[in-house]
């Protein structure tokens, strides 16, 4: 999130060594009512100056959801007022920890124990909706490990170590990054039977599969269909919403996916573009149903979009 916030502008180191420390010490120095409204606000001036950015998401926005421009427009602002109280929510991490039992409320917490009982881990699937990095945080206080795959920053030393290093020491987390040593942890982490954690909703560009997401044709990661036929470990769908107060937020885990038949009625993972589909039209559901929290910043279709320019 803050990641989002440095790229967008690109104002180049200054920004991490300077801006970025100064708003971190703000928003934590503040009420959490009133960090929350700042973090709005910044959210909303970043809606402002980006308008090549937002254009595209508008665009991204028409298309995949069939609305006019103008509430393409609302929802696109509404999504980037989001990321900015959940970027505030994130610097306040360590702040937020002792309250996150009455922030944040669980259901459906039974298909997840239901799963870690099978004795093969779980790989829970999310998406860049509402505030996910608290969600894990939460289950970390709830006694679950926790261990997300996740894909390093290109821009280390401010942003990066940020992000890496309150997700690790304040939420607990055991990072595994996405590529080279992290998978013999990811694997280990399944042995021992914790949690991986998956956002499935990134553009996998060349090394995914090309699976409709919102109907569209999108670059779908392969790794939580290729972890599930591994290990038997259960795929979990998870989202986590904010309240309609903007304070609260609800985690919502659903049935296992994994133990529902594709749509030939072939187990789950048999057909890795099936099973993918199956991935892709939860996460669909989750933005079609609650669009203004979905990260619209993010583009899903790009790399598929890219190919068509050539």
């Amino acid at each position: 999130m803050w990641g989002a916030v440095a790229s967008e502008k690109k104002r180049g180191p200054w920004a991490e060594k300077y801006l970025l420390p100064l708003l971190v010490r703000l928003v934590r120095a503040l009420p959490h009512g009133a960090a929350l409204i700042f973090g709005a606000f910044m959210g909303n001036v970043l809606w402002l100056f980006s308008k090549r950015r937002v254009d595209r998401a508008e665009r991204r926005c028409v298309a995949a959801l069939g609305v006019g421009v103008t509430p393409a427009r609302e929802i696109v602002r509404a999504s980037y007022a989001g990321m900015g109280r959940s970027a505030v929510e994130f610097a306040r991490m360590r702040q937020l920890l002792p309250r996150l039992r009455d922030l944040i409320s669980i259901e459906g917490k039974e298909y997840l124990d239901g799963a870690l009982a099978r004795g093969r881990g779980a790989l829970v699937m999310t998406a860049h909706l509402g505030n996910w990095e608290l969600a894990g945080a939460r289950l970390v206080a709830e006694g679950y490990p926790v261990t997300p795959i996740y894909t390093p920053q290109r821009n280390r030393g401010g942003v990066n170590d940020l992000i890496e290093r309150e997700r690790s020491e304040a939420a607990g987390f055991n990072l595994v990054p996405s590529r080279g040593p992290g998978l013999r942890e990811a694997f280990r982490t399944l042995r021992e039977r914790g949690i991986l954690f998956f956002l499935q909703d990134l553009d996998a560009r060349r090394e995914g599969l090309l699976v409709p997401f919102l109907g569209i044709p999108a670059s779908t990661a392969i790794g939580i269909v290729k972890m599930h036929r591994k290990f038997g470990a259960p795929i979990v769908p998870m989202v986590t919403l904010r309240n309609p107060d903007g304070y609260r937020h609800t985690i919502q885990v659903q049935k296992i996916l994994s133990d529902f038949p594709d749509e030939d009625g072939e187990p789950f993972g048999t057909n890795m573009a099936k099973s993918l589909q199956m991935c892709n039209n939860i996460l669909s559901d989750w933005v079609a149903k609650y669009p203004d929290q979905w990260m619209w910043l993010l583009d899903r279709w790009g790399s598929v979009e890219k190919e068509k320019r050539r």
